[in-house]
């Protein structure tokens, strides 16, 4: 571990980010990312969003992202998570429906690698065992979703959601389990955070059985 103060280049980039975003208008991005925005004076306001239902508030004058009730900084990989999603948000086109990792640009390449991460660790940890899925899918604030086949949503950001999907087996085919993403994910965040996100929501979900 480096002792320096240097900023990582993660800390770099988010603040790039951060200072083009000082310049966009600030009502647009609410209305893209789902935000409430209030105008504070002196041409700054207050975004105020949910990220994995806990509420979050961000200041125009730096975009540093805050627990809404202790008002301390949120961790590092949060704030990029944030940063992106309302940088991304100017390319914003609403679509409805649900896409596979590999659809999102990039990560067609690194699917093999999410699948390792998400779906064979969720067949792994319940198998046919799916009651335990959903019981432990409930748990960490997965919502009964309209599909196919038994899904459970994830709201990450107020227009980014995650789809935990069960496919139960029967006497010719094992179950099966799979991460999606809403169609509008592409416009929001890229492919590594979104590996990131649905790993740490595996995780989430396998912690709570």
């Amino acid at each position: 571990m480096s002792t320096n103060n240097q900023p990582t280049s993660l800390e770099d980039h988010v603040g790039n980010l951060r200072a083009d975003l000082k310049e966009a208008n600030f009502h647009t991005i609410a209305a893209l990312t789902g935000s409430k925005y209030e105008f504070t004076g002196d041409e700054h306001g207050l975004f105020q969003l949910t990220m994995w239902e806990k509420e979050v508030i961000v200041a125009t004058q730096d975009f540093i992202a805050k627990d809404a009730k202790t008002q301390q900084p949120l961790d590092i990989l949060s704030q990029a998570f944030i940063a992106y999603y309302f940088h991304n948000a100017k390319h914003y086109v609403p679509e409805r429906g649900w896409i596979s990792f590999s659809k999102i640009p990039d990560g067609k390449f690194y699917n093999s690698a999410h699948k390792e991460q998400t779906s064979k660790k969720l067949l792994l940890s319940f198998g046919n065992d799916y009651q335990a899925f959903e019981e432990a899918a409930k748990k960490v604030g997965g919502k009964l979703a309209p599909f196919d086949t038994t899904a459970y949503q994830f709201q990450v950001f107020p227009k980014v959601a995650l789809l935990a999907v069960l496919w139960k087996g029967d006497e010719d085919f094992p179950p099966s389990y799979q991460i999606l993403f809403n169609h509008d994910a592409i416009y929001h965040l890229n492919s590594e955070a979104y590996a990131i996100l649905s790993s740490m929501l595996t995780k989430r979900i396998i912690k709570a059985k």
